[in-house]
């Protein structure tokens, strides 16, 4: 045995060898936390729920009132903690329930916020990742999935080494019979620790996070979370045989029974996919080559219907409009002036007026992108559908009269019908379709694509469902709500900025001309877009959204409601419906915010997105163990600005394990094809400006697994 080996076991083994350590003159083999013993362990305090038992397991339930377990003697961050260049964190868990909050639960976290510091969470598939000096759910430094089970011990390490920039994260994982083994090594050139960063806590977020909620507490037993560092070099990253020692060194009572007040809170096991890859096969109407979306948007002119009107007409250009109907819906309509009564009806001039601001600032506007349509083209496509009352599909409108003549003419679609409201002036379009153009209910039903939000009137699931079987309906019924009234509620810390007062006054409410500064806020904040995205899935941003339900994008991601069917419900991202939507809302807000520039700057003053280019093809076959390489050195900016580069796996969507991507940061990367014929793999390039407000486009490569002799 060396010296050094023999160093770290009588570290281990020694009571208060633990607290007050500095990185400085320290052997990397000494910890510098050691949480979760029964003796040596570094001051804690423990808050919320959590217990700690007589052999120093730290108890956390399944249930609130959530709880963390603070490090250190006075509350105050770990400075030992900072400027690692190399770390380890490692310990056993035993869950109880992997039901997660949003983006994972917490095993150790230090961040002050969202930079400074380390995140180790677990997903709800069973996989952990680590974070440093960012929020984690970008990152794709994962273990693999399944690692973590309920109800059974599992000794986890994670060694990191912020002096190299690939292949520098190592995985491992052993239980109570196995002595611990490599399970991944993982590219994350994140650099060392930073400054500044936030109190440690053990099993959920540090106070820096707790205003958005505590829900990402651990659920079960932690034993031994130790963390490792060294700022001097390499040697925080411990090598399995040290691993090893620590694993048999500080083992929980396995035989103990987990104490019942964790468990009764907990929810069963899932049954269900924690995310919803995106079926293969699939066969999608798509504009011709060369040609905008056809869209008609019908409205009931609820206040998120106006907030989303403000930003629908600063992306007019995007889409060839054939029609701006009023309908109404479950919660607003007109009534009939004698024996319906109207209810919570705003009247059809609001459009007018947004229209009459749309004027002011088209001037401004059109100079940016080509395609604008002018006001009075405007005007021209504003309709009255059925309003009268809700769900009423009695009798035609000019409404539903617009919807027949489009989908029955003979120009290349398809079409995509957008329900802000109810459904019932589509489906009274559709039932005179059905009931008078009986021969062309083929060609509508390949024509039509139906965006409905929330599903706010009874005639989609009553008739058009029922009477249409092979129209395709995208059904945002509960994943519009992140961008809705809840928004505060759904969206995570980092993207939430986006949303909040000062950024909605700086790039929107504030100096952007007349169309902007009627967005009705909420003491400045972003109010309500629940109908947004209903035409942000047809904005081409390069994420390939129209070719696929399943594949995502600004307007969310969809998921069969039954195998083989044409109903479409949200797709989950890592168990939670509401990412798919809000992963990109940096995204989408920079580039809405760019537009309202558009509204008042000159075109050498304002921001232009970049264009993302990949050299080959968007589909391609490969080989099992084939290096792939991947270059996006075509891609421009109209500005002449600074890009940056990302490339990364949806995994939630495609269907391969997780792949390591050689130079993710960079114009050229590498991946080599994991040995599973038949599976996709689903690889997004996000190419990024340096301007003000720095602007994103996307490219997505779908690879596919040959089989056999493919």
């Amino acid at each position: 045995m060396n010296r050094r080996l023999l160093a770290t076991i009588l570290a281990i083994l020694s009571a208060g060898a633990w607290a007050g350590q500095t990185a400085e003159g320290v052997d990397p083999g000494v910890p510098l936390v050691r949480v979760g013993v029964k003796a040596g362990q570094t001051p804690v305090k423990l808050l919320g729920n959590i217990k700690q038992g007589d052999d120093g397991t730290l108890n956390l339930p399944a249930g609130g009132p959530w709880g963390w377990i603070a490090v250190g003697a006075d509350g105050k961050p770990l400075r030992s903690l900072e400027g690692l260049k190399s770390l380890t964190i490692c310990g056993w868990a035993r869950p109880v329930s992997l039901d997660t909050g949003q983006g994972g639960n917490r095993i150790a976290f230090n961040l002050n916020y969202n930079r400074a510091g380390f995140d180790l969470v677990h997903q709800r598939d069973g996989r952990l990742r680590l974070a440093v000096n960012e929020w984690p759910d970008q990152v794709r430094n994962n273990s693999s999935p399944g690692k973590l089970g309920v109800g059974r011990w599992t000794f986890f390490a994670v060694s990191y080494d912020g002096t190299k920039p690939s292949n520098n994260v190592r995985w491992y994982f052993g239980d109570p019979k196995m002595p611990a083994e490599a399970d991944r090594t993982t590219s994350y050139g994140a650099g060392p620790t930073g400054t500044g960063s936030g109190l440690l806590t053990i099993g959920n977020y540090n106070p820096t996070i707790h205003r958005h909620g505590t829900d990402r507490q651990f659920r079960g037993q932690l034993h031994a979370v130790q963390i490792f560092g060294s700022r001097t070099g390499t040697d925080g990253a411990l090598n399995l045989e040290t691993l090893r020692t620590i694993q048999t060194g500080a083992a929980p009572n396995f035989a103990a029974a987990i104490p019942a007040e964790l468990t009764r809170l907990a929810p069963a096991a899932p049954a269900f996919r924690l995310t919803d890859a995106a079926v293969t096969g699939l066969d999608v109407p798509m504009p011709p080559p060369g040609t905008r979306p056809r869209i008609i948007a019908t409205t009931d002119g609820e206040i998120d219907d106006r907030c989303s009107m403000v930003r629908f007409l600063l992306y007019a250009n995007e889409w060839d409009i054939e029609g701006i109907i009023h309908c109404s819906s479950k919660f607003h309509w007109k009534g009939d002036g004698e024996n319906i009564k109207r209810h919570n009806w705003a009247d059809e001039v609001w459009l007018d007026r947004q229209i009459d601001l749309y004027e002011k600032v088209y001037p401004k506007l059109s100079t940016h992108a080509e395609g604008f349509p002018t006001a009075d083209a405007l005007r021209k496509l504003v309709y009255t559908g059925n309003v009268a009352n809700v769900g009423d599909m009695s009798h035609d409108t000019p409404g539903s009269d617009r919807i027949v003549e489009i989908l029955l003419d003979d120009r290349p679609g398809p079409v995509y019908l957008q329900a802000w409201g109810g459904t019932n002036t589509i489906a009274r379009a559709l039932w005179k379709i059905q009931h008078e153009h009986p021969d062309q209910m083929d060609k509508v039903s390949r024509k039509a694509i139906v965006y409905i939000i929330l599903d706010q009137d009874k005639t989609f699931r009553q008739y058009i469902e029922p009477n249409w079987p092979k129209l395709q309906v995208l059904g945002s019924f509960r994943q519009f709500a992140c961008i809705a009234y809840a928004w505060a509620k759904k969206i995570p810390p980092p993207e939430k900025g986006y949303f909040e007062r000062p950024w909605m006054e700086q790039h929107i409410l504030q100096g952007h001309g007349p169309l902007c500064a009627i967005y009705e806020h909420q003491g400045g904040a972003f109010r309500s877009e629940g109908d947004s995205p209903s035409f942000m899935h047809q904005i081409d941003v390069g994420l390939r959204s129209l070719e696929h339900p399943g594949w995502g994008g600004w307007g969310g991601r969809f998921i069969q409601e039954r195998s083989g069917g044409s109903t479409w419900r949200g797709a989950r991202d890592a168990g939670n419906l509401d990412k798919p939507i809000w992963r990109f809302a940096e995204a989408f807000q920079n580039d809405w915010a760019a537009r309202a520039d558009w509204c008042v700057k000159n075109r050498d003053e304002a921001n232009h997105p970049p264009r993302a280019v990949i050299a080959g093809s968007l589909d391609r076959s490969v080989q099992p163990g084939q290096k792939v390489t991947l270059s996006a050195a075509g891609s421009t900016d109209p500005d002449g600005d600074r890009l940056s580069y990302k490339w990364w796996q949806y995994t939630d969507v495609d269907t391969a394990t997780p792949i390591d991507i050689t130079g993710a940061a960079s114009p050229a990367a590498s991946f080599v094809v994991p040995d599973e014929p038949g599976k996709t793999i689903h690889v997004i390039l996000e190419v990024t400006d340096a301007g003000t407000p720095p602007l994103t486009r996307f490219r997505r490569i779908v690879f596919t697994v040959a089989k056999g002799s493919d």
